[in-house]
């Protein structure tokens, strides 16, 4: 499995795909059009179709594990956690926003916990890194996963998958596609996913941590002529699942009786449930002029549900338990765009965007089983976002083409606050306001010596707008400025090369890369001196510094055989943490700490090979990946330090004509790994990643 940064592009038409510029050329639309990844001044991973079947590729989950650089992590739907390079993090509290973009189609996923649907039907998919706001829609700090579907042909096809495996795992997926008219066509995709669960509860005597997965996802394409072409898109998504917060992760406080070690292993005696529906539809039109200038509109609306019941100490005694936690979330958008022919000197790409968020919370927090001791919290916050953004190329010489992007950002937040939790921390903020007005920009320079040789040197900046710490709080005497936060920011400094070698069969691409990180966001569990339960407070941290490298290369020694393989180095500190209040009520400096979730290494190989067999063809296909140590939260404890670990994937099957059928496992050896860590009550808890995984699948093409 490779990255397409290194290997052939799949052809296909459309500004929305991948398309092949030339013979062997990869071709992405990370800036907005079709254009050689060779000429991209940023650091670009992709992925089509045929590599995301290859690998096995169903979620974003799957996928993150072949991104150098990228680590997402999810303890349920409302805790989804994707950073690039260090910068990212979660947003279940809906007064923060995400500092990752994902995009489906053009269209912004509004919040994390949309994130992880499944990956059917995928044209391609780009990762950029870096700030990527005078590009898209939404400003990103972070940087962009971007997600385009298969469109539907003007001939009917369709296929048909089906995978089993160990834990009862069974997971389908149809699709068919075809014209209606001359000037119509449509697709219609569906998808199940079931298995069930692989820790034990013991207490009920029930499996948890299990999957039932429902959707779908319907496209109809007009093109009334060659110059016009509308394309409305509709999905949907329903999980249903029992999910663990966390686990018991050593016998302290409480959990002393109950600690078994065993990973696969609970003992819980409340609720554990995770639902989620979440659908959207998105209208896109398309017109190119007689210059070939191209005027797009792209309007947007999506839902997300949330509702989360969490036996938050995870032990048979009821000390600490919510039902429900609920995040409702809805989003408009609607964005102009312009982008220029592509054949001439200076070419460019502008827009105008309008963005709106309505999101509101309920969190129910029991205390030895009741409410009246814990926390009720109520909470809303309304996001309007206005913004105008260039990107323009400037070919200086033949070899030399200067590149400069401006977006400028107005946001408007509004929310209110409700918290009932005895006299002394129970709040009433009916009128949270704050707005945030932003100049974000990029530069670089690009030089091609030869065809065959891309050397760039970018500088960005990128921003991430304010909010509202709107989740339950432990600390008492507050009013409603302590609830509001700044924006963050991060200014990138980049340098690459992308090359090819010996005809092709070489593909690498290097790049090295400084980040200074502002006013940094974070949420924090601070336990208080007024209260005994760990609430979450958001404060902008400080200032932090990120460095390092990547490097990814592919080589196809011969017909048959690829291999590949990338690395990722991140030097990763707070360079001012003035003060911090994770597991202790005395405040305490962090400055040299390094960013939790940032693995200093990531080292990924991976091999194919196909050869002849009868009437079809045999493939192999293996995959190994080192994610290096790490600390789980800020504070430098070994508690919270994770060691490096590797996982391995493989697959080996068999194709002959339009049909597929191969064996597949994932985490081969069994590896033992934490994604997650925290202190709670006096309580180590922790989250495990997935167990050793395999079965059988097949796919029919029609």
């Amino acid at each position: 499995m490779a990255p397409a940064n290194a290997v052939f592009a799949a052809e296909t038409g459309a500004d929305s795909e991948a398309s092949s510029v030339d013979s062997g050329e990869i071709v992405v639309t990370a800036r907005r059009r079709a254009e050689s990844l060779q000429d991209v001044p940023v650091s670009v991973t992709a992925f089509d179709q045929t590599q995301l079947e290859t690998a096995g590729i169903k979620s974003l989950r799957d996928m993150s594990r072949l991104m150098p650089g990228v680590q997402f992590t999810e303890r349920g739907s409302l805790s989804t956690q994707l950073t690039i390079r260090g910068v990212g993090g979660d947003s279940r509290n809906i007064g923060i926003e995400a500092g990752v973009g994902m995009y489906l189609d053009g269209v912004y996923i509004p919040r994390t916990s949309g994130y992880n649907a499944d990956l059917a039907e995928i044209a391609q998919v780009e990762v950029l890194r870096g700030p990527q706001g005078t590009l898209f829609g939404k400003n990103t700090i972070g940087g962009v996963i971007n997600i385009t579907t298969k469109e539907p042909g003007d001939t009917v096809e369709g296929s048909v998958y089906a995978s089993y495996g160990n834990y009862n795992a069974f997971r389908t997926q149809a699709s068919i596609s075809g014209p209606l008219s001359d000037t119509l066509s449509a697709k219609l995709t569906v998808a199940t996913y079931d298995r069930d669960g692989y820790i034990h509860n013991i207490f009920n005597d029930q499996d948890v941590n299990d999957e039932n997965r429902r959707g779908a996802r319907a496209q109809i394409v007009f093109k009334p002529s060659d110059a016009l072409k509308v394309k409305l898109n509709a999905d949907f998504t329903r999980d249903r699942r029992t999910v663990l917060q966390t686990q018991m992760d050593s016998p302290a406080g409480a959990a002393a009786p109950y600690y078994t070690g065993n990973r696969f292993e609970a003992n819980s005696d409340q609720p554990n449930g995770d639902k989620r529906n979440m659908w959207g539809t998105d209208l896109t039109a398309e017109y190119s002029l007689p210059n070939d200038m191209v005027l797009a509109s792209i309007s947007a609306y999506r839902k997300i549900n949330v509702t989360v019941s969490s036996d938050i100490d995870q032990l048979p005694i009821n000390l600490f338990n919510s039902n429900p936690l609920t995040d409702f979330v809805q989003m408009a958008s609607q964005e102009f765009r312009i982008t220029s022919p592509s054949d001439g000197p200076f070419r460019y790409v502008g827009g105008l965007y309008y963005y709106h968020q309505k999101g509101t919370a309920l969190r129910q927090i029991y205390i030895g089983g009741s409410l009246a001791n814990g926390a009720l919290n109520r909470a809303k916050a309304i996001t309007n976002s206005y913004a105008a953004y260039i990107n323009a190329d400037y070919d200086l010489l033949p070899q030399l083409t200067l590149n400069g992007g401006l977006r400028y950002t107005y946001e408007k937040k509004t929310g209110d606050y409700l918290q009932v939790r005895g006299p002394v921390l129970s709040y009433d903020f009916d009128d949270l306001r704050r707005s945030d007005k932003n100049v974000s920009w990029t530069g670089s320079l690009t030089y091609k010596p030869t065809r065959e040789l891309t050397i760039y040197g970018t500088v960005s900046k990128g921003f991430k707008s304010g909010g509202f710490n709107l989740d339950t709080i432990g600390a008492a005497n507050l009013i409603s400025r302590d609830l509001i936060f700044g924006p963050e920011s991060v200014i990138n400094y980049e340098a690459g090369i992308k090359g090819q070698l010996f005809g092709r069969l070489l593909r690498y691409s290097l790049a090295a890369f400084r980040m200074d990180y502002s006013d940094k966001q974070v949420a924090q569990i601070v336990p208080t001196g007024a209260s005994t339960v760990s609430s979450v407070q958001v404060t902008n941290a400080g200032k932090a510094r990120i460095k390092g490298f990547e490097v990814e290369a592919t080589l196809r020694p011969f017909e048959g055989l690829s291999l590949s393989g990338s690395t990722s180095y991140l030097d990763a500190k707070y360079t001012r943490f003035d003060y911090s209040t994770i597991g202790s009520t005395v405040a305490v400096s962090y400055a040299g700490n390094r960013i939790e979730f940032t693995p200093d290494w990531m080292i990924g190989g991976q091999a194919e090979y196909r050869f002849p067999a009868g009437p079809g063809e045999v493939f192999l296909v293996g995959s190994a990946t080192y994610t290096g140590d790490m600390y789980l939260q800020p504070e430098k404890l070994p508690k919270y330090h994770e060691s490096g670990y590797t996982l391995i994937d493989a697959r080996i099957g068999y194709e002959v004509g339009d049909l597929m059928i191969a064996l597949w496992g994932k985490n081969l050896t069994k590896q033992d790994y934490r994604t997650y860590a925290r202190v709670f009550g006096g309580l180590d808890q922790a989250v495990w990643g997935e167990p050793r995984t395999y079965g059988v699948e097949m796919r029919y093409r029609f």
